[in-house]
Parts: C-alpha cells; sequence; structure tokens
C-alpha cells in the first residue's frame, strides 16, 4: 500500500480502534466510511453503523458495503423506511455500492461481479426470481429496495432514485475499454430497467480514495458577495449578526454544488424537511414562473444561516460551518427553478449569524421554526436533559471515556484528536437506553425519532431530566462494548439482527439486583456501578455476552437469526422466559 495512503488509512484504524482488525475487513471498513461521508455530511458516521453497511460476507454479490439513503438520512429496515416517508411523504432516494481491496491492481472480473451484483438488485425489484444465492444481509436490503419501489408515485419530482457503484484499490487507475464496456453494458441494463434516473459507476484508485478521507476532515467554506448589510444589535456569546440582501446569483453558492444539485447537508440542523409542492411552495414557484421577482421577495419571510465563524471583508462575507436554520422550502423551490429567466437577479432577505455557543444556536433554530409543530427527534439534541448527560460523560473518569454527541459532529475539528469509535450519539444512546433499560429490544426497528415519539404517545419518556444519567451511560457502554466483539467475531455477526435483544439478555443475566427505580439516583448509581465493573473487565464482558447469546440461540430454536425476529414479540416472549428461568435456577442453586 501506497505510504500516504497507509498514513490516512492507519489514522482511520486508530481513530475507530481497528488495529487488530485484518487488514482486508478494515479497508472495507475504510471505504464504506470515506463513501459515506460523500453523501452524509452533518451526521457522525459511527463504528456501529460502519458495521451494519459492511455486508461483505460469502454469496455477496461482490458487493462490500450497500447503502440506502432516504432524504439524506441512511435507512437499514423497512420500519425506518417507512417512519421517514410517513413524516415526509417526498422521497429522495440514493443506492449506493461499494467493493474495495487492498489489492494495487485493478480488475475487470471484479468490477464485472460487482455491476451483476447492483444488476440483481434491479433484478429482484422487477420481480426476477431466479437470482444468484445471497447471505442475509443482500436479502434484507433487497427486500428494503422493493419496499421503497412501493411508494414510487411519492419520488420527489417523479425522479427515480440514483445508484453509483464504487470499485475501490489501492492503485493508480487508468482508463481501460474492458472496464468502460463493463460500466456501458450496465448502465444500458439499467436504462432499460427504467427503475432508475441516474446511473454512476467510479473506479476510484490511491490519489481519489485520499481525497475522499480528507474530505470526511474538513469543514464546510463559501464565500459570498453582499452589497447591502445591515449591522445587527450586539447579543451577548453572538460573535457577529448582519441582515443582508442577497442577490440569488450569489447565496446560491450557498446551497447549490458544481453539479446542480441541492447541498443536503446544509439543512441538517432545519426542523423541516422539504414538503414538496404544497400550496405554499407552489405559490413560491408560480411567482417564480410567472417572472415576478419582486414580488417573491416582498412575499417571502427570509432565511437565516447560523455559522461557526464569519469573515466579512468589504462586501465579501467568508461563512465557516454553516447552516441554513429556516428557508428549506424556499431554498428548495430556488433550486428547483434556479434556471428561470432572471432569477439570479432575485434578491433574499438574509440573516447571518455567527455563533460558536450552542444554547445561543438552540434558541435561534427553536425561534426560528416556532410557526410550525416540531415533531421526533428534530429537537431532541435541544432537550434540557441532552446537556445533563453530555456533562455526565464528560465527567466520568472511573471506567471507559466515551464521549456523548449531543450537537451532530460537535467533536471534528475540536482539536482533541478524540476517537471516532469511542463518540455516542443521540441515535445510539436511544436505541440502547430502549432495548436495555426501558426492556423493549423489539421496539427499535424503526427510524429512532418515531420511536422516541411513539414511548411519548405511551406516556414513557426515552429522555427524562428525572433519569439517573448514569444508566445513559451504563447501557451505550454496553452497546459499544457488544459492538467491538461482533468486530472481532468473538460474537458471530449473523446475530447483529437480533443484538438488540442480546444488550437486554445481557443486562439481565449480569444484574446483581431488579432494576431499581430510575429516578433514585443512589441506588441506580449501585446497580449501574455493578454492570460497568463487568464490562470493563474483558473476560467478565464476553462471559456475560456468551451467557446471553445461549439464551439468545435458545429462543431462535435452533435456527440462524433473521430480520423478522428483531421485531417479533413471540421471539422476545420466549427470551424473556428463558432468562427468568435460568435467574431463577441461579437463585435456587445460591439458596441451596
Amino acid at each position: 500500500m501506497d505510504i500516504v495512503l497507509k498514513s490516512h488509512f492507519d489514522q482511520f484504524k486508530t481513530q475507530f480502534e481497528l488495529a487488530n482488525l485484518p487488514e482486508c475487513d478494515a479497508f472495507e471498513l475504510f471505504a464504506i466510511y470515506c463513501v459515506v461521508s460523500q453523501y452524509v455530511k452533518n451526521e457522525t458516521i459511527t463504528k456501529d453503523l460502519l458495521l451494519d453497511l459492511n455486508i461483505g460476507n460469502g454469496g455477496d454479490w461482490g458487493i462490500d458495503g450497500f447503502v440506502i439513503l432516504v432524504n439524506g438520512k441512511i435507512v437499514k429496515t423497512k420500519e425506518a423506511f417507512n417512519d421517514l416517508y410517513e413524516a415526509n411523504p417526498q422521497l429522495s432516494i440514493d443506492f449506493v455500492i461499494v467493493q474495495a481491496k487492498t489489492s494495487e491492481s485493478f480488475s475487470s472480473a471484479l468490477l464485472g461481479q460487482t455491476l451483476d451484483g447492483a444488476e440483481n438488485f434491479l433484478r429482484y425489484v422487477s420481480g426476477v426470481t431466479n437470482l444468484p444465492s445471497c447471505n442475509n444481509e443482500i436479502a434484507d436490503y433487497r427486500d428494503l429496495m422493493r419496499e421503497i419501489y412501493t411508494k414510487s408515485a411519492d419520488f420527489k419530482d417523479k425522479l427515480n432514485p440514483n445508484m453509483t457503484v464504487y470499485y475501490i484499490a489501492c492503485g493508480d487507475y487508468k482508463s481501460q475499454s474492458d472496464f468502460t464496456s463493463k460500466i456501458d453494458a450496465t448502465n444500458n441494463f439499467v436504462k432499460e430497467t427504467i427503475l432508475i434516473n441516474k446511473f454512476v459507476a467510479n473506479v476510484v484508485g490511491k490519489k481519489e480514495l485520499v481525497s475522499m478521507y480528507k474530505d470526511t476532515k474538513s469543514q464546510l467554506t463559501k464565500d459570498i458577495k453582499v452589497e447591502h448589510k445591515l449591522t445587527m444589535p450586539d447579543v451577548d456569546k453572538i460573535t457577529e449578526s448582519y441582515l443582508c440582501l442577497v442577490p440569488f446569483s450569489e447565496f446560491k453558492k450557498l446551497i447549490i454544488d458544481e453539479q446542480g444539485d441541492i447541498i443536503e447537508s446544509v439543512f441538517y440542523d432545519n426542523v423541516r424537511a422539504f414538503q414538496g409542492l404544497n400550496s405554499v411552495n407552489n405559490a413560491m414557484a408560480q411567482s417564480l414562473m410567472d417572472g415576478d421577482i419582486q414580488l417573491f421577495t416582498a412575499m417571502n419571510n427570509g432565511i437565516t444561516i447560523i455559522a461557526k465563524d464569519l469573515k466579512p471583508t468589504g462586501t465579501n462575507i467568508h461563512l465557516v460551518d454553516y447552516q441554513i436554520v429556516n428557508g428549506c422550502q424556499t431554498c428548495n423551490v430556488l433550486h428547483k427553478y434556479q434556471h428561470v429567466s432572471n432569477i439570479d437577479d432575485l434578491k433574499l432577505i438574509v440573516k447571518i449569524i455567527s455563533s460558536q455557543d450552542k444554547d445561543i444556536s438552540k434558541k435561534i433554530i427553536v425561534g426560528n421554526n416556532s410557526q410550525t409543530e416540531v415533531k421526533r427527534e428534530q429537537l431532541i439534541s435541544l432537550l434540557d436533559s441532552q446537556r445533563y448527560i453530555e456533562e455526565y460523560y464528560n465527567a466520568q473518569n472511573k471506567y471507559e471515556k466515551l464521549y456523548y454527541e449531543r450537537r451532530s459532529k460537535q467533536y471534528r475539528n475540536s482539536g482533541a484528536n478524540i476517537p471516532i469509535g469511542k463518540v455516542i450519539t443521540i441515535s445510539f444512546q436511544i436505541l440502547a437506553y430502549i432495548s436495555m433499560i426501558m426492556g423493549k429490544p423489539e421496539k427499535v426497528r424503526g427510524y429512532y425519532g418515531s420511536i422516541v415519539e411513539q414511548f411519548e404517545k405511551e406516556g414513557q419518556k426515552v429522555f427524562s431530566p428525572d433519569t439517573n444519567p448514569a444508566l445513559y451511560y451504563t447501557c451505550a457502554l454496553a452497546s459499544h462494548k457488544m459492538s467491538d466483539l461482533f468486530f472481532k467475531n468473538i460474537i458471530d455477526r449473523k446475530f447483529k439482527k437480533v443484538k438488540y435483544h442480546l444488550l437486554y439478555a445481557f443486562r439481565l443475566m449480569c444484574e446483581k439486583q431488579s432494576l431499581p427505580i430510575l429516578a433514585n439516583r443512589a441506588t441506580t448509581d449501585v446497580y449501574c456501578d455493578h454492570l460497568c465493573s463487568i464490562l470493563c473487565d474483558e473476560e467478565r464482558c464476553i462471559s456475560g455476552f456468551q451467557a446471553a447469546l445461549a439464551l439468545i440461540k435458545q429462543a431462535l430454536q435452533g435456527q440462524d437469526p433473521k430480520d423478522s425476529d428483531s421485531t417479533n414479540k413471540e421471539f422476545t416472549k420466549r427470551l424473556n422466559s428463558l432468562i427468568h428461568q435460568t435467574i431463577q435456577r441461579k437463585k435456587e442453586l445460591q439458596n441451596g
């Protein structure tokens, strides 16, 4: 491997704690991370997520990584897809396929195998059944893909999904006719299916891969020219703020990339995804098509941008790590009609604010979106309890150091050299807490925001200021340790399908006493200390998970786990029964 590529690859392995993983396996994860990071800019790609996306394990159709993005969010289950569809039935879909090899040579045969795999997915959606055998992960993703096409009437702008294939190796790739002919053949096949809007196959060499990895570290920066700006009054913890009149010719630099596509990542903190051409958005669109450029400006409420840093120089403003927290609907309509005559002359009222204070950002986001009901996970990270959990993680010095990510990618470019493998995201925390502490592992299959919302409807709070934060840390630590056991193949990866049941069984098999009332700080501290001491002792940790796994195998009644087992109430019931029988036998032996 080239010395420069190896340097970045080694850094990745250190950051994700993969030093003991075989090089070929670690490189697959490295390649998947580099590719996925091109699509998901404002969400931390965790170690656990990489494991889920890595499907190269025999019967993989020549595919090491498969990613489905729905409205910019990674989706792995039908339940999560349907939750997102319910939240916003305007679907923008991307299918991303990765094949990665540590070889410095490129094989047209390997590329052909991966392209055949891409074609097989589309054949399956088309109803073809006589396909090559595949592993369980491929089978689950092809079923999810078919589920997505049942909602094709709601694809955004009536555009079918995009499909992109990445074949990655460690050498220098130079265009070859046999590679080109294979790609052209698949492209022709894809066109005939009428299932894909845009198909692209990329052959990636060492230089391109290094560039992709560097991109994962970079900040989003843009420069725009603003002829008219008004300095806003001083506010504590706001570095600078301006009210500007910005022509679309400049503003579009902030929301449209070089390919003419909208930059979805800049709307991550905007609480409302694009709602399609509803009555309000349709009225905006109509004013553009009618040429009423000035009227559009008069009718529009304006756009609010928060940046971590602003550098005004004359009429130029340099923005660093900016987010559009209000104006998502306006921006999407403008993108859709960016080629309307004279649109570059359109003037937009834009409020640009610079602040690195999370609480100030929170108030601005909520204030700018108070006109609409905020649902799901969109403001979970703004809850007061989140700060308390983060503070507990920061203060934890008895057991393994983990880092709670209250705000997306808050540790990127922090200068603290924090291992990404130890970062706990809100979604990771939610799923661990519900399955292990709340004892509902069968409830964590959907999109995490919808899961929280459902529990709220049932009167149960996932995040409560009255809950001892030690419980959040403990279940995250357990889930983190469990992921390591999967990575090291100490636990067979086929049991990932029921990993949340495994987490739940671990708690019940290892606890010394029953889970106390969550608000009782003293007793829950003792309870958590006992579990954490087991988790931080490698031998006892492995023993605890193996005991839990033995019960999982019994509950599966000798069958390999299936995707449906994770939500199967009967499976959960059998597991509960086996756990309680085992605990009862232990008590009887102890009482002797």
